[in-house]
This record gives C-alpha cells, sequence and structure tokens, in this order.
C-alpha cells in the first residue's frame, strides 16, 4: 500500500476507535463488576441486552453521520473510498461484546480469537495484496474478518455463558442510565488513557505527515500483536482480583507483589531483546521504506509491557469503586501532559516522540499505582493494629 494509503487507512481507523471510545460511555469494567456481583443468570443475561441494545443505538446514529459526510463529499478526496468503511467498522466494533468473556471468566476462548484475528487478517493481506493496492483496502479485509469473528463471539456466548433468548431489549434504558453514571469516572478514565496511548496516531498524521503515520502505523501493528498477548494477563487477572480481594486486602497484596516480580523480571528481558531483534527484521518484515519505524517499534513493545505491569496494581485499585475517581484524575493528568508534550514535539520529531511519550506515561503511571496500593495497604495495616490494640 506505501506509507501513504496506509496512513489514509490509518486516519480512518483512528475515527472509528474514536467513536468506538464514546460508545464505550457503559464502561466495560462497570459491567464486569455488575455482572460478577449479579445474583442471578437471568440479571446477567439482562445487562448484556441493555448494553448491547445502547451501544447499537449509539453506533447507528454516527453511522449516519458518517454516511452523510461521505454520500455529499464533505471530506477530503483522499478519504472517499477508505471513508465508507467507517460504517461497517464501527458497527462490527460495536457488536462484539468481549467484556462479557472476561466476566465469565471464559477468557481462554478472547485469547484465542485475540491470536487468531490477527493471524487471519495477515494471511488475507498476503494472499490479496499486491503493490499500490488502494487505500483503504486494508480496512475491507479487517471488516470481513471481524466480522466472521463477530459471529463466532456470539456463536460463543450462547454456548460457553448462561446467555439465553433474545440479545437485545429496547425497554431497558432505565438500566442503561444507571449504568452510565456509574461510569462516568471510569470512562473520563477511558477518555485519558485514549489520549496517552491512542491520540498520537491521529496527532501524528495531522502535525507531521500521513505519509509518517503511515510508516508509524507498521509499528501499531507490531505493537497491538504483542499488546494482544499483554491483555492477556489484565484479562484473566481483574475477575481474580475481585475474588482475592474479598479473601482479604494483605493476602492480595502479597499476590500483586509477586505477579509484579514475575512480570518485570521476564518483561525486561524480553524488551531487551526486543530492541535488538525488532530492527533487525524490520526491513525484511515491511521493507526498507518502513524500517524508520523500527525503533519506534521497540519503544512502543516496551510501553505495553510496562502497561501491563501498571494493570496488575491498577486493576486492583478499581475492585473496588471508590478508586474511581482518584485513578480518574490520575489519568487526567497523565494525559494532558501527554498530550502537551505530543503537541510540542511532534512536529520535530514525529514518530519518535509518539513512541517516547507513550513509554515515559506508562512509566509515570506504573510509579503513580505502586505508590497509591502501597499507601492503601499500609493504611489497612494501620487500622488493623488499632483495632487490635481497641480489642
Amino acid at each position: 500500500m506505501g506509507p501513504h494509503n496506509l496512513g489514509i487507512s490509518g486516519m480512518v481507523q483512528n475515527i472509528v476507535a474514536q467513536a468506538s471510545l464514546l460508545l464505550g460511555v457503559i464502561y466495560s469494567t462497570v459491567l464486569v463488576r455488575e455482572y460478577k456481583n449479579a445474583s442471578t443468570d437471568e440479571m446477567r443475561n439482562q445487562l448484556v441486552r441493555v448494553t448491547n441494545t445502547f451501544r447499537l443505538m449509539g453506533a447507528l446514529v454516527f453511522c449516519l453521520i458518517g454516511g452523510i459526510l461521505m454520500a455529499f463529499h464533505l471530506i477530503p478526496p483522499d478519504y472517499h473510498f477508505a471513508g465508507w468503511f467507517f460504517v461497517p467498522l464501527l458497527l462490527i466494533t460495536t457488536a462484539q461484546p468481549v467484556w462479557v468473556f472476561q466476566a465469565a471468566e471464559k477468557q481462554h476462548f478472547q485469547s484465542v480469537i485475540s491470536v487468531l484475528q490477527p493471524a487471519l487478517t495477515a494471511g488475507l493481506y498476503i494472499l490479496f495484496f499486491r503493490p499500490g493496492i488502494s487505500a483503504g483496502a486494508d480496512l475491507g479485509v479487517i471488516s470481513i474478518v471481524s466480522g466472521i469473528l463477530t459471529v463466532i463471539y456470539w456463536w460463543a456466548i450462547y454456548r460457553l455463558t448462561p446467555m439465553k433468548g433474545k440479545l437485545f431489549d429496547l425497554q431497558g434504558f432505565q438500566s442503561a442510565w444507571n449504568l452510565v453514571l456509574q461510569s462516568r469516572w471510569l470512562f473520563v478514565s477511558s477518555l485519558a488513557i485514549y489520549i496517552f496511548t491512542t491520540l498520537e496516531q491521529p496527532l501524528l498524521g495531522w502535525l507531521y505527515s500521513i505519509e509518517e503515520l503511515g510508516k508509524y502505523r507498521t509499528a501499531i501493528t507490531v505493537t497491538n500483536a504483542a499488546a494482544g498477548i499483554f491483555s492477556i494477563v489484565s484479562t484473566i487477572l481483574y475477575p481474580r482480583f475481585i475474588e482475592w480481594e474479598k479473601l482479604g486486602p494483605e493476602l492480595f497484596w502479597k499476590r500483586q507483589i509477586k505477579l509484579a516480580v514475575f512480570f518485570s523480571t521476564t518483561g525486561s528481558l524480553i524488551c531487551f531483546c526486543g530492541f535488538i531483534l525488532i530492527p533487525f527484521f524490520y526491513p525484511f518484515v515491511f521493507g526498507p521504506g518502513f524500517s524508520q519505524a523500527a525503533v519506534p517499534c521497540a519503544i512502543l513493545v516496551t510501553a505495553k509491557f510496562v502497561a501491563t505491569l501498571n494493570g496488575i496494581f491498577y486493576w486492583g485499585l478499581i475492585t473496588q469503586s471508590h478508586y474511581d475517581k482518584s485513578s480518574t484524575l490520575v489519568l487526567i493528568g497523565v494525559a494532558i501532559l501527554s498530550l502537551f508534550c505530543n503537541l510540542i514535539f511532534i512536529p520535530k520529531w514525529g514518530m519518535y516522540s509518539t513512541a517516547i511519550v507513550n513509554l515515559s506515561s506508562e512509566i509515570l503511571l506504573l510509579f503513580i499505582w505502586i505508590l497509591i496500593s502501597r499507601k492503601r495497604i499500609k493504611t489497612i495495616r494501620r487500622i488493623s493494629a488499632n483495632l487490635n490494640l481497641l480489642g
């Protein structure tokens, strides 16, 4: 496709991501908490139906707006073909309730899909792509693969979870509003996370060049593959964290420390190898025209690993809803700092600055989550000691 066409597709994909983010106003973490705490299967099934209905209705509104913009050519000419894929991509993304597998602790199936999707996509690229193929062709492939996997998702939900009956409930908007209110702080958190992990991509296209974004997208492709593996950790651990928290904060803290030591040791070795191997293989995999993105790719893979370490402490905090607000304020602060740095440095150094800012944001968050978690367990120990004295 070349850097330019790949950059155009990347801009469309990022607009889809922004719309999907807004549709996540009922936040998946809240849904997992509600699902785990529901007393009956029917309550769990109703939660799935209400969420599906709310998100689908919102997606249809966005698709209508996008269709009008495309039909009347209210966007730049380069996007007249690729832009139409906004509609299927958004609808398909909205129709994938992956949070259900996490809530039902069926993450093994979700993990298989996380590996299968990029493998199928890459296979179709190899079979059908030829030099000079138009912008948006990759979005067509992604739409086809995602559509197939969405059908598999729903088949699995009916086979692996208690889900029965209809998929949607048009009468459940009161329940949806309650979920929105519960999600408000974590939703703002997700906006902040988007700013320091993903907004860099459209900023790179706007502030530097579409070609630079196209090169950077190859690094994002590799990073997403790594993130698909790393995300398995948080997907598996968060439901377990909820259960461990019930067993007592002291036991929970000890398990967090053991996990952090294990992942920091193994991850450091992986990241070190990444800085050696990724620049070596990059020109062979993507071609010489994209080799500039090799070092940013290694930096981003490291950032994803640090994000996994973050999750051990962050997800531990938000097992309890009273940490939603404080964690959100932290994320907002890091997001503002990240956005400021990107606006300053992208016009000068392009993708190198975006990758470094991304990694720096994750490292800063890791230290903050560790400090908050330590303060939490120290407070619990002090209260416990005072109670023992009183006893």
